[in-house]
């Protein structure tokens, strides 16, 4: 069974489907398993200000109104907690997939917005058997948004070859462990990586991008086909990516230390971060890039839990006339950019088309190899 993107909905008249989403989560309940991290606690208050009933779950005591204890290695805990909840947000890169395995075998709808490896989803799949639930890996900003861009550019532009995504980041956005733990990954699976010069927008500016994470494929998943995918990353920073393209340059990457990436603040502490972010997704054909956009917004840890909400508002819509698929899933699976577009621009998220050159694009340079998804 399947159900139909939200494309196939009437984006010009999106008052009455938002209407039955807000009517639909103002008596759904979310529990947020690692409300304790940084990003567990902005999506905890982004529920909360849609009008979600939030429970929040973490490993450690926590006097707090509406706290679950949930450690994902005491899986009684997990399903304890679990049981009552509409949809499960997981924002722990957990290489077990406890809370994941969980709802399969016994259903519900988990989302995962934890960025893990590509390889986990993969797995996943491959365990998951009859799954009784349903399962959404990488729904988040990066990925997740950014991956229903590429689907969308893939499906008008289906001649092309290869796809092109950049990640920009900043020093100084909110993050907390995981995300330090993501972006030391990411850099430090070769010593070397590609490079290539993207016409970035302003704030950022053509800047020449450092591959990143390459072995993910961008979390790119079936949409991809056996096309190249080729992940880059901008670090806002002009001084600290120099830093990063001159260590590229002499193969260093894979030595950078963890501690290089920082140390997360305290959870409990501060806004979110309103930075700059330019995430970019072109489609090229041998060589040539056919379209490209953007996704804007300001603060990454933001967005993504924004984007997460609109996520299981929509799923939660979908599902309540007719079951949502089981199984595990990549957003763009079950989702398309032009049904969210109206709700992502309520939140300041949007994708912007960008001018592209009939000239071939510059070609990377370096000696790490393009990765495809499969």
């Amino acid at each position: 069974m399947t159900i139909p993107k939200t494309g196939q909905l009437d984006a010009g008249a999106p008052d009455a489907a938002s209407s039955s989403q807000a009517k639909q989560c103002s008596t759904s309940r979310v529990l947020v398993i690692g409300a304790q991290g940084v990003l567990g606690r902005i999506l905890a208050q982004e529920f909360e200000t849609a009008g979600w009933a939030v429970v929040r779950a973490g490993r450690r005591p926590d006097p707090g109104v509406g706290f679950r204890h949930a450690d994902l290695d005491e899986p009684e805990t997990v399903a304890a907690a679990i049981g009552a909840a509409d949809v499960v947000i997981n924002t722990v890169p957990d290489p077990g997939l406890t809370a994941e395995t969980m709802v399969l075998d016994r259903g519900g709808l988990l989302i995962n917005v934890s960025a893990m490896p590509a390889g986990a989803g993969r797995r996943l799949r491959h365990e998951a058997g009859t799954a009784r639930g349903t399962v959404v890996m990488n729904a988040g900003i990066a990925p997740g948004v950014t991956n229903l861009i590429a689907a969308g550019l893939l499906a008008a532009h289906p001649q092309a070859d290869e796809v092109e995504l950049v990640f920009t980041v900043s020093t100084k956005s909110t993050s907390g462990r995981a995300g330090g733990d993501f972006a030391h990954r990411g850099l430090t699976t070769a010593g070397r990586h590609r490079t290539k010069v993207i016409p970035l927008p302003q704030p950022f500016g053509p800047r020449r991008c450092l591959g990143f994470a390459e072995p993910d494929g961008g979390w790119l998943g079936s949409v991809a086909g056996d096309r190249v995918v080729s992940p880059y990353v901008c670090i806002a920073e002009r001084t600290t990516h120099r830093a990063m393209l001159a260590m590229n340059k002499a193969g260093l990457m894979s030595r950078l230390p963890r501690a290089a990436f920082g140390s997360p603040p305290s959870p409990d502490g501060g806004d979110a971060s309103e930075e700059p972010v330019a995430h970019w997704v072109a489609v090229l054909r041998q060589g040539e890039r056919l379209a490209a956009r953007t996704l804007e917004c300001r603060g990454d840890y933001r967005c993504a839990a924004a984007a997460a909400v609109v996520f299981a508002r929509t799923l939660i819509a979908d599902g309540a006339g007719s079951a949502l698929p089981r199984g595990v899933f990549d957003p763009e699976d079950l989702l398309s950019l032009d049904g969210l577009a109206p709700a992502l621009r309520e939140h300041g998220i949007a994708a912007v088309n960008q001018p592209v050159t009939t000239s071939r694009a510059e070609p990377a340079r370096g000696s790490m190899p393009a990765r495809t998804t499969t």
